[in-house]
């Protein structure tokens, strides 16, 4: 790779660190051009000549930061099958845990602006996506019952993650607690649709789990900048 080409991807992925760290202390709505560029050492107008937009300098960070994730549970690491499913699920969960600040931000753009609704159908569509190669991995392997279709399967593990982040950030669910309960809650449901060592290893699970939960709701939790209601 010319040197030239290499200095610009690392300099496009400082920027896009950057901007994840940025959104996170300030959120979304607080975010400007003229920060970012601060924040990853660049001025404003190279942001708008990369990028063109804050919206879609967000997007491109936010999305490249989720299939990296996506990567470090995939077959690249010879993960695969059910194996796969719960590493996807762990890894959104420990993103959850380790950046609060980050994901609620996110969690509020996707309800409130267009830009962020653009970017929650493409995280939920790279995510089914994943899931569905789990799922017919676990169907090669030997692990589903034979009546399982693997994209109803994976839609299904895919409402479970987001339907457990959500009770989180409604306060439903302790911070503690997520991770165990995104857990817990897909071997439930793979507990019934696999088959022979999978389905007792996903009924293990669930147990080990569920005996982890300490149930306790927390307070809901507020977008940077703002007050819980």
């Amino acid at each position: 790779m010319p040197l030239g080409d290499e200095k610009r991807l690392e300099r496009r992925k400082r920027i896009l660190n950057a901007a994840r760290e940025f959104v996170g202390r300030v959120g979304y709505d607080n975010v400007t051009m003229k920060g970012l560029a601060e924040a990853a050492g660049v001025t404003a107008p190279t942001l708008y000549n990369t990028f063109g937009s804050k919206d879609e300098l967000l997007y491109e960070a936010v999305l490249e930061h989720y299939e990296e994730l996506l990567e470090e549970a995939g077959p690249a690491v010879g993960v695969r099958g059910l194996d796969r499913v719960i590493a996807m699920l762990t890894s959104t969960a420990e993103t959850v845990t380790r950046e609060p600040n980050y994901v609620r931000t996110l969690m509020d753009s996707f309800r409130s602006r267009p830009g962020g609704r653009r970017l929650g159908r493409a995280l939920r569509l790279e995510g089914l996506q994943a899931l569905v190669e789990a799922v017919e991995e676990m169907r090669s392997d030997g692990e589903l019952q034979e009546w399982v279709d693997p994209t109803v399967l994976a839609t299904l593990i895919s409402g479970v993650r987001r339907g457990v982040t959500i009770d989180w950030a409604g306060g439903r669910i302790a911070l503690d607690d997520l991770t165990d309960m995104m857990i817990c809650s897909a071997c439930v449901m793979l507990a019934g649709a696999t088959t022979g060592e999978a389905a007792e290893r996903c009924r293990q699970i669930a147990e080990e789990r569920q005996g982890r939960l300490s149930m306790q709701p927390s307070a809901p939790v507020a977008t940077v900048g703002s007050e819980a209601t």
